[in-house]
């Protein structure tokens, strides 16, 4: 997957929705292929940046050393899991074989994670989405999504009508200009009588 690289750091310097410094080792048939690596990590749309920390412990936020695009993306609480207390771990569906265990620094900041990340998914917003849109269509009758104003018009609030229900409830409903009066025909030799402007 090719990416816009200046448009990811700028994302990547934006407000964060989570972020943290957390540890993560990269698993695969079940063994760490290196010791676990201590990063800086930012949760933004959906995507996961992480940035290195140098020996200080100064983190170098110039430039992301990488990011985890979280579509189609597993995410699971870990227990058990040597050599840390609190972690969880990241998988894709396409790879299988391969996993990321993260590991923070309490119970509590991973399940923040985990939710956070969860929620972030464009499969996720699709998802309920649908089922907002559902409960609006029992509700009202109506279908939010088809329910949209022709080019120039605006979307106004306006009462259902008695036949549609409850009086009371409300909807959005683009509401209907007026129609222009007709036009009407006159004689020819009348027209050098009419004003101009009532043509």
């Amino acid at each position: 997957m090719r990416f816009n690289n200046k448009e990811m750091v700028h994302i990547s310097h934006s407000n964060p929705v989570l972020e943290g410094r957390m540890s993560y080792a990269k698993m695969s048939n079940g063994y760490t292929s290196k010791g676990f690596k201590e990063r800086w990590f930012r949760l933004k749309y959906n995507l996961l940046f992480y940035f290195k920390i140098n020996g200080f412990g100064q983190v170098d936020l110039h430039q992301p050393a990488g990011v985890f695009v979280l579509e189609n993306s597993i995410v699971r609480l870990e227990n058990n899991m040597p050599g840390t207390l609190f972690s969880f771990s990241l998988s894709f569906k396409d790879e299988p074989d391969k996993k990321y265990i993260i590991s923070s620094q309490s119970e509590d900041h991973v399940h923040q994670w985990i939710k956070c990340i969860q929620s972030s998914t464009y499969e996720y917003m699709r998802t309920r989405m649908t089922s907002i849109q559902k409960k609006i269509v029992e509700l009202t009758g109506r279908d939010p999504l088809l329910m949209y104003p022709e080019e120039g018009k605006k979307i106004g609030r306006t009462k259902r009508s008695a036949a549609d229900g409850d009086g009371g409830d409300l909807f959005f409903n683009p509401p209907t200009d007026p129609l222009p009066p007709p036009r009407h025909k006159h004689d020819a030799d009348k027209t050098a009588d009419l004003n101009l402007i009532e043509l």
